[in-house]
């Protein structure tokens, strides 16, 4: 059996529950009926996480943000996907490359410098830093300089320049000053500037990430073929034969979630970014289910007309979900439209004349940030806005406070794992499946 059949509290302890253990290897993963929750320790684990970080968020697809947020060439944006930081740029395509022309493309690489690991984008002139460190800008030059010691990469990730590096003497040196360097040298060899005959550009590109444009959205996969080709190296944990899906099995079952929505009919607003005591999964739990509704969002409860009538849509694949809301005739705008779920953290709120792109992004086994992109259709006007933004940071200011005391007692170590309820909580199950189907194996 998956779980105990008696559970007095002098059972609840590591060694009784089994079940919890069992996940480790049980295959096929378990129906909804039988399925305990995911064990406590997978919320606070350094080693778990560690896991998720190899086994989930480097093999994934990931939607950084929207496409009309980089409209214009060189303009780019900067990400941290759970520590990894990236750099995507809006690119002359390879015609434009040679001529002028306004066609363009993106282009995505770690923003690591191959030199020493500095930071190739930062905000230039029309620069943008959100206190989560995730900048837009535009580019000065047509590629990258990096913001350390300056070498600069064309739009390809072609290392081109890497000033006062690999000469020993710039043109021009004193004679005077080049003996008195030698004469030093005779006793110090680090003294003595010498030259890297075996030095080659070509050696040191920047790595390359996956890139996509689809549903008006921007997407990146940090596992690259190429980058793989030019010896890049990948997380220890990634195993043998990781799990990468491909593009359609990745993103495809959104586009039925989404329906007849139009991303495209949205302007870019703002971004707001809010950061959280908790695991990236006590989040996405929470956010997977409506049984916490009517406990922790007494505004958004009364505008429903049943608790029993919430449901979540989960599709085959356990990826995609969708939230379906039973409101009152009377509910305001801003409790009416849909809210769309994307394996492993990506959720898509529609509501009114405006959306949020909403990301759960680990930072640590206990910390993680949730980042909204908000945008509206032109012509919202700044009132419909506000309540938007302002009814959004109520929903998430409710989620925090019980997200961040669920994390507390799930580190306490007196709650080990529970039952999901069929009717609420098939869409946490179906959350709890996709981790353990991605990161055991």
């Amino acid at each position: 059996d998956w779980f105990p059949t008696k559970m007095a509290h002098h059972r609840l302890s590591t060694k009784a529950w089994q079940p919890c253990r069992a996940l480790s290897t049980a295959k096929p993963y378990p129906p909804l009926s039988q399925a305990p929750t995911l064990p406590a320790s997978w919320y606070h684990s350094r080693e778990q996480y560690e896991v998720e970080r190899a086994r989930i968020f480097w093999t994934q697809w990931h939607c950084v943000g929207a496409s009309c947020q980089l409209k214009e060439p060189r303009e780019y944006l900067t990400e941290s996907i759970a520590g990894w930081p990236i750099v995507v740029q809006r690119a002359r395509d390879e015609a434009a490359l040679s001529k002028e022309s306004p066609s363009t493309t993106l282009r995505a690489f770690h923003n690591v410098c191959r030199h020493r690991a500095g930071p190739i984008a930062l905000p230039q002139e029309v620069g943008q830093l959100d206190k989560d460190q995730a900048y837009t800008g535009k580019s000065s030059i047509n590629g990258f300089r990096c913001r350390y010691h300056g070498w600069t990469y064309a739009e390809s990730g072609e290392l081109k320049g890497t000033p006062h590096f690999a000469d020993p003497f710039p043109e021009g040196t004193p004679s005077s000053q080049i003996k008195a360097a030698e004469a030093k040298a005779a006793s110090c060899d680090a003294c003595m500037p010498t030259a890297l005959p075996d030095f080659d550009k070509s050696d040191f590109p920047l790595y390359p990430i996956e890139v996509r444009e689809e549903l008006g959205l921007i997407w990146v996969r940090l596992h690259c073929d190429r980058a793989l080709d030019m010896g890049m190296p990948v997380p220890d944990l990634l195993g043998d034969s990781p799990r990468v899906p491909e593009w359609e099995e990745a993103v495809g079952e959104l586009r039925g979630a989404l329906g007849e929505m139009d991303l495209g009919e949205f302007e870019f607003y703002s971004t707001e970014v809010h950061d959280l005591k908790c695991n990236w999964k006590t989040y996405v739990d929470n956010y997977s289910e409506g049984y916490h509704i009517f406990v922790c969002h007494p505004e958004l409860d009364d505008s429903m007309t049943a608790q029993k009538d919430y449901r979540v849509e989960v599709t085959e694949s356990s990826r995609c979900m969708k939230h379906v809301v039973p409101l009152k005739e009377d509910a305001d705008a801003q409790s009416t439209g849909l809210w769309a779920f994307l394996f492993p953290n990506l959720a898509i709120n529609v509501y009114g004349e405006g959306l949020s792109i909403e990301r759960m992004m680990p930072v640590t086994p206990n910390s993680m940030r949730i980042k909204y992109t908000y945008m509206f259709k032109p012509g919202t006007t700044q009132q419909v806005i506000d309540e938007s933004i302002g009814g959004s940071a109520t929903l998430t200011e409710e989620d925090r406070e019980i997200a961040e005391q669920v994390q507390r007692n799930l580190e306490s170590g007196i709650y080990v794992a529970s039952r999901y309820s069929p009717r609420h909580e098939n869409g946490t199950y179906a959350f709890a499946k996709a981790v353990w189907e991605n990161t055991q194996y």
